[in-house]
């Protein structure tokens, strides 16, 4: 019994291990010695990611426009900026992600126009890369959960600036300008509440070719183009099968939800799978 206790315990503390070191990140600087090709490509140059009252979801990053004009999520080049240079930090961006205006006045802790937010199901840290949109006037930066500030960022200057937050338990985080404008670079979101932010029913950008769906009962394996290990993980964390292939196949599984783990030479991916 023991033993048995210990095989079941095992794979879920890794697969915990694994949701709590996942982290979560939208980069809009552009450097392709920095930003994945999926990012680049996600983030090109743009008037704006999101009309005049419109909301859009972007690689689970929601954007709410502004009330006058398009001009929300403009991306456009800003000649290149650095933070942290000579250290295992470093980062260059060569785009901006420009907000183009205020989400709320000061003090106001749930915008209403022009601000990004994504729900988190647990706790998590956020690091902001950003500057502000003036040297002269003092602005502010706000990271809140809708109710509370939790991290904000004052600045009258256009250095390269990071701002971290921490959000304990689950809810939602919302990023923007309060009062007036300022440019974001790359937003990163790390923790166990980044479960739903990296996991998803189906396959989302990475590197790894290999794809997995579910149809009826069984789980089909495509796109295969390399050796590829997967392992499919019970929501307890009980590993319930290990697939090694280098082609196309499937196999027949019970009726559930799963988390599925993708591993070739291009890199690891994980999956939520729903089997009916």
């Amino acid at each position: 019994m023991r033993k048995s206790l210990h095989l079941i315990i095992l794979p879920m503390l890794l697969l915990t291990a694994a949701l709590q070191a996942q982290t979560k990140i939208w980069d809009f600087g552009g450097d392709p010695s920095y930003a994945s090709p999926e990012q680049i490509a996600l983030w090109p140059v743009a008037a704006f990611n999101a009309a005049q009252d419109a909301t859009v979801e972007k690689d689970k990053l929601f954007l709410v426009g502004d009330d006058n004009g398009d001009k929300f999520g403009q991306i456009e080049n800003s000649g290149g900026k650095t933070w942290d240079a000579g250290t295992s930090d470093e980062y260059t961006a060569v785009n901006r992600f420009k907000t183009n205006g205020a989400a709320a006045p000061l003090g106001t802790y749930l915008p209403s126009i022009s601000y990004l937010y994504f729900p988190v199901t647990g706790d998590v840290s956020v690091k902001i890369w950003y500057r502000s949109g003036s040297a002269d006037a003092t602005r502010e930066l706000y990271v809140t959960d809708g109710v509370n500030l939790l991290a904000s960022a004052s600045r009258a200057d256009t250095d390269p600036h990071v701002l971290t937050a921490t959000k304990t338990g689950a809810g939602t985080l919302y990023i923007y300008s309060a009062g007036n404008a300022f440019n974001l670079y790359k937003i990163e979101v790390t923790g166990p509440g980044t479960s739903d932010l990296v996991l998803a029913v189906n396959n989302v950008a990475s590197p790894v070719t290999t794809n997995l769906y579910a149809n009826g009962n069984s789980i089909f394996v495509t796109n295969v183009k390399s050796s590829s290990e997967i392992k499919i993980y019970s929501m307890l964390g009980a590993l319930v099968k290990e697939v090694e292939t280098s082609e196309d196949t499937n196999f027949n599984i019970a009726s559930g939800i799963y988390i599925a783990t993708i591993k070739t030479f291009e890199g690891q991916k994980s999956v939520k799978i729903i089997v009916q």
